[in-house]
């Protein structure tokens, strides 16, 4: 068995409403904060092994004034959120900013940096509107095959 799995084999991130649907699951209430929604699973070998790059994550976004939320992983975030560990980001006003993984690689656990440049631009003033669904890494698959 390998390592590298995809992040989100079935497009589930590019339906249409994705992230209408993803906001009403995680019942998404507007602070005025950019927020930072890092969903985890606690039984997923591939969390344990991005242990530091969460709590750098964290530490990081902090730092910038961003809200980070951490979700686990459960049977209703399955139907928006194809694999763990997995990011969004929204904006101050509750936009769109960043979906996809908090990074990829073998390890994923050194950080290739998707999140943290998402998050630097959008405190400088650009929302990337990056939906990086095609990557693969240490991902625990949670959408349901049909």
């Amino acid at each position: 068995m390998t390592q590298l799995t995809d992040f989100d084999t079935n497009k589930l991130l590019n339906e249409p409403q994705w992230f209408y649907k993803f906001k009403q699951q995680i019942k998404y209430e507007n602070n005025q904060h950019a927020s930072l929604v890092i969903v985890t699973d606690p039984n997923c070998g591939c969390t344990f092994q991005a242990k530091t790059h969460l709590k750098q994550l964290t530490d990081f976004s902090n730092q910038k004034g961003v809200q980070v939320i951490n979700l686990e992983q459960s049977k209703s975030l399955q139907a928006v959120i194809p694999s763990t560990p997995a990011a969004v980001v929204l904006d101050k006003k509750g936009e769109f900013v960043y979906a996809g993984p908090l990074s990829e690689g073998l390890g994923c656990a050194q950080g290739s940096g998707f999140v943290e440049t998402v998050i630097t631009n959008l405190m400088a003033g650009f929302n990337n509107e990056l939906l990086l669904n095609n990557t693969k890494g240490c991902y625990c698959t949670t959408s349901t095959q049909a």
